[in-house]
């Protein structure tokens, strides 16, 4: 068969150096550009491949790292940083209350996730002789304030994640609050259970205020609430519902089982599920 002639508009327009191919280069100049496009699509699916295997190790570090990343889940979320004492009053278990009427210049009460410290600030300055005033500790993971007030020595304020906090060294608390706090937002909740009930007395009191259900504690495949939880370790005297949570530590040592993070969903406060790791 006769091969038609090359249309002159076409092979005029080609460059003077480009060879004209004939069908068998042509074949194999297919080829060549199927192996390079085959070349680019394994190179481009390994570095998916990597790029999730990255991804993968990234969400395991939030869940086993310390400090620095616990901080960083921090950030991410949302949160509230000036509350007033008359909040605190409404929103935490009734019984708080009662227990500020009874703190003296030798007690100590320990606010976690504090954020400008204003419940604590205002309730020093209810008393008219500063030296009958707590002592005060106000804990966060960035003090709010451009500056803090000493209030004569009675407040101190604990920057940076709880996790990492020196907190064998603090006097002990006869009282702690965590408003939607460090216990609200760590993804190490049974350390940081641990570091809270090792720094406060016997007959101290924790006030938690968190989501009825934002947090899910696995023990043998049954999920429990933070509450129901809190009741499972002994030593602690647990009241109050699954939002205003009441704890009452009523012996020196307490022993928090250790706890795995399966799952954490950033929000204000973060949702977050755990499991408790056979001993």
């Amino acid at each position: 068969m006769k091969k038609r002639p090359c249309p002159r508009i076409i092979c005029n327009s080609r460059p003077l150096f480009a060879p004209f191919l004939g069908h068998g280069e042509r074949t194999l100049a297919g080829h060549l550009r199927m192996r390079h496009l085959q070349i680019w699509l394994m190179v481009l699916t390994l570095m998916a491949i990597a790029s999730l295997s990255q991804a993968a190790s990234f969400c395991d570090e939030v869940f086993t790292q310390k400090a620095p990343l616990i901080t960083q889940r921090v950030v991410k979320n949302d949160f509230v940083t000036n509350r007033h004492l008359d909040e605190y009053l409404k929103i935490l278990h009734p019984d708080f209350a009662n227990r500020l009427t009874q703190m003296t210049s030798k007690n100590h009460w320990v606010d976690l996730g504090a954020g400008k410290a204003t419940a604590q600030i205002e309730f020093i300055k209810t008393f008219s002789d500063r030296d009958l005033a707590p002592q005060a500790t106000a804990v966060a993971f960035k003090i709010d304030r451009w500056w803090m007030p000493s209030l004569g020595g009675k407040l101190k304020t604990q920057e940076g994640a709880f996790e990492a906090q020196p907190t064998s060294t603090w006097q002990k608390a006869e009282l702690v609050t965590d408003v939607y706090g460090v216990l609200s937002y760590t993804a190490d909740l049974g350390r940081s259970l641990q570091k809270t009930f090792d720094m406060m007395s016997v007959q101290g009191e924790l006030y938690i205020l968190a989501l009825p259900y934002g947090t899910e504690v696995r023990i043998a495949g049954k999920g429990l609430s933070l509450t129901e939880f809190l009741q499972t370790i002994p030593g602690l005297k647990v009241e109050g519902s699954n939002s205003q949570i009441k704890v009452t530590k009523t012996q020196e040592t307490i022993q928090v089982p250790l706890l795995n993070a399966l799952r954490y969903t950033d929000g204000g406060p973060p949702l977050r599920l755990f499991e408790m790791i056979a001993p």
